[in-house]
């Protein structure tokens, strides 16, 4: 029988002087994981709220490659969840991730932002030459 494993956590660390969420989403063998900036004062349950109901399309997710030999997650307590998110947030395995995905994400902007503009120097210079034939059409 297929078994389809989906989780999703969402981890809120003070990284000074701003409060982070960090999502992270597994869906089957794919994970992914975003970073959003919540503000300089403590989230409040409302904040949230807001967030994961009414802006919850905004949120961008970043694909990450990871290593296959991940446990499978079991219900954990809620004491247990908050030991390994401080000790994910010494090891910085969340933010690495979201490193990584920023930088992959950033190249991506990058090779499109050329690619723009280049097509917009062309179109300038077609125009230029375009206007450069008109001008001498009637003489």
């Amino acid at each position: 029988m297929y078994q389809n494993n989906n989780s999703l956590s969402l981890t809120i660390i003070f990284d000074q002087p701003f409060y982070v969420g960090i999502f992270e989403r597994k869906t089957g063998d794919v994970y992914e994981v975003s970073k959003i900036n919540l503000g300089t004062s403590e989230p409040r349950d409302s904040l949230i709220y807001e967030l994961l109901i009414e802006n919850w399309h905004h949120v961008r997710f970043n694909t990450v490659n990871i290593a296959n030999n991940e446990q499978i997650q079991k219900k954990i307590s809620p004491k247990r969840m908050q030991r390994l998110a401080k000790k994910a947030l010494k090891l910085g395995l969340s933010t690495k991730a979201v490193k990584l995905a920023q930088t992959a994400q950033k190249l991506e902007k990058k090779k499109h932002k050329s690619l723009r503009n280049q097509e917009i120097k062309e179109q300038r210079y077609l125009l230029s030459q375009k206007k450069k034939s008109e001008k001498h059409r009637g003489h």
